[in-house]
């Protein structure tokens, strides 16, 4: 099932995905280290001075500054915002603040995400679209809050049937895909290609053309030759693994707490999950084509990112049943 029949809540993972380990590769967010997501939780490690983020918000809450917000907005690690809800729960004043401006802040991204499809349905013709939405990719405007809108309206027109408009905007939306993903390292792009579609055999198909080093060279008429030495893969293990771990880690920096399901998940628990079913697929390719060091490796980069994240979602369904 491909990107028209897709899901919305996979729709948004893409969109984040892409957008937000972006900035990972820009050096906008820090990827935890691994000896420090194997030997801490998320707010024990904050809660051990190891936050600096934290403070900077909090100085911003003193001083009561939304610009220092809004340039860190997009920066700041889902564990900080669990905090910040959490100390914001206990009537600190600066996490009130933080949390009642944060909402603001986002609020205002969306209303300019609505403005910009907007002026971009405005270009009427269908390559003129193309053109404006090439052009908003380029210069930075496809950001997460332009995503929410566009993904909000493909559900709305999927929802209400019209055709016309659903089509439109999933046009639109595989575009912005494309674009982006020029932009992707190899790796990255390969993650992104797997979430487009929910195929299992399809994904490991795809896994084992990018990861297994090639030992055969397709020749004209369907003759194969053999190699004294296999080809690299395009993507080894760790790479592969690394673009998994940013990914989640860049979807849990995203807070979108109102656009969870009545059963207390969210699109980013959602996505996650998918995420961590490409892993599951990759981790059998990985174990029929290289060395159980390597395939221990793949798993040890992994657990910790995961298991922070099942923490998390555990701790946010306690919470939404009490």
């Amino acid at each position: 099932t491909m990107m028209a029949s897709l899901r919305p809540v996979i729709l948004l993972a893409l969109a984040l995905f892409l957008n937000v380990v972006d900035g990972f590769r820009h050096g906008g967010l820090q990827r935890r280290p691994r000896a420090q997501l194997q030997g801490a939780r998320a707010q024990q490690m904050v809660i051990g001075g190891e936050d600096p983020m934290l403070e900077v918000l909090l100085d911003a809450a003193r001083k009561e500054d939304v610009d220092v917000l809004d340039e860190k907005f997009d920066e700041i690690p889902h564990a900080t915002m669990i905090l910040i809800q959490n100390m914001a729960a206990g009537d600190v004043p600066e996490a009130r603040w933080l949390v009642k401006a944060m909402d603001g802040v986002m609020q205002e991204r969306l209303a300019d995400g609505a403005t910009k499809l907007r002026e971009l349905l405005a270009a009427g013709e269908i390559n003129r679209m193309d053109g404006e939405l090439v052009k908003l990719v380029r210069n930075g405007g496809a950001d997460t809050a332009f995503n929410i809108v566009l993904t909000s309206n493909i559900e709305h027109a999927r929802s209400t049937g019209d055709e016309t408009m659903l089509k439109l905007y999933v046009h639109l939306h595989t575009r912005m895909q494309e674009e982006l993903e020029k932009k992707a390292s190899p790796a990255v792009g390969l993650l992104h290609r797997l979430l487009r579609t929910d195929d299992a055999g399809l994904r490991g198909r795809i896994l084992v053309d990018f990861m297994v080093p090639k030992r055969t060279v397709s020749m004209p008429g369907g003759k194969e030759i053999k190699l004294d030495t296999p080809s690299p893969p395009k993507v080894t293990p760790i790479q592969f693994g690394e673009a998994i771990a940013d990914a989640v880690s860049a979807l849990g920096s995203v807070q979108l707490g109102e656009l969870g399901s009545q059963a207390g998940e969210s699109p980013i628990s959602e996505s996650v999950e998918e995420c961590r079913e490409v892993a599951k697929i990759a981790r059998e390719v990985i174990a029929d084509h290289y060395t159980e060091e390597e395939l221990v490796e793949f798993q040890d980069l992994l657990m910790p990112v995961f298991s922070v994240h099942m923490d998390e979602l555990q701790a946010s369904k306690k919470t939404n049943a009490s």
